[in-house]
């Protein structure tokens, strides 16, 4: 029997998820739910899940962080998104993540019958790899986590590739790549050293070059948003704005009135 978790900031959505779909004849035995990207990693921290169906689009944290953020602990999980935008952008970046496949908002069920029996297919394959983690997972816990030399030219290097590649897309397994580092290993050095996650220090660092952007050059604000490598301009001023408490266009007044 498996576990999945429903995430979408709509609770209608949720509701029609946990419903229409008769979840016990795909051998899911719990059927979880969050509203945020926040409230689904509480959860996954608690409770073992195998699946998730996530929307990207939500507040305080897309489904594609999120699936960054899992994919860093939990490498066994799979993932559908169920998005209402057919953007290439999105699709491209979910499945480099790795997500198993997408739907699109107003969903067809019979697609997602078909998308949900292959999924799980692929979860059962998963089981050895669930179990491997778990057994490196106490391991780790028993180790030193290195020299503080070590850790330190480790931030610096995934720092200074951050601040270069600011408009690229940055996944955690890529950084984890750079150093050579298992992702899980690496994602804790940053956070013990920084104080902040990975995530969180890409967020300020696009959000800190946006602010010079808007301050110092007359590019409009779609474009300061591509540059920091945020395509979806909404998104941007949701993120931007959450940080500084005033929305781009909001901040720019302030330099050039």
């Amino acid at each position: 029997m498996s576990t999945v978790l429903l995430v979408d900031d709509e609770v209608i959505m949720l509701r029609a998820l946990r419903h229409r779909v008769s979840w016990q004849e795909y051998g899911i035995d719990e059927v979880l739910s969050a509203v945020s990207m926040q409230q689904a990693q509480e959860i996954l921290k608690r409770k073992e899940v195998d699946l998730l169906l996530c929307d990207i689009e939500m507040p305080d944290g897309n489904g594609l962080e999120l699936f960054e953020w899992i994919k860093s602990y939990f490498p066994y999980v799979e993932c559908i998104y169920i998005t209402c935008h057919p953007d290439f952008h999105y699709i491209q970046k979910a499945l480099r993540l790795g997500s198993f496949d997408y739907i699109l908002k107003p969903i067809d069920y019979k697609e997602l019958d078909g998308i949900l029996r292959n999924a799980l297919a692929q979860v059962e394959e998963n089981r050895h790899l669930k179990e491997y983690v778990h057994k490196k997972a106490r391991t780790m816990l028993s180790e030193e986590v290195g020299t503080v030399q070590g850790s330190a030219e480790v931030v610096l290097l995934i720092k200074k590739y951050v601040r270069e590649h600011l408009g690229d897309e940055i996944a955690t397994v890529d950084l984890a790549e750079l150093v050579h580092m298992n992702a899980q290993y690496m994602v804790r050095i940053f956070k013990k050293q920084e104080g902040i996650s990975v995530l969180e220090y890409i967020t300020r660092e696009r959000i800190k070059t946006a602010k010079s952007l808007l301050r110092e050059t007359d590019y409009s604000i779609y474009r300061v948003a591509e540059i920091v490598g945020y395509p979806n301009y909404s998104y941007f001023t949701r993120v931007f704005k959450k940080m500084e408490t005033k929305t781009p266009q909001e901040y720019r007044k302030l330099y050039h009135n």
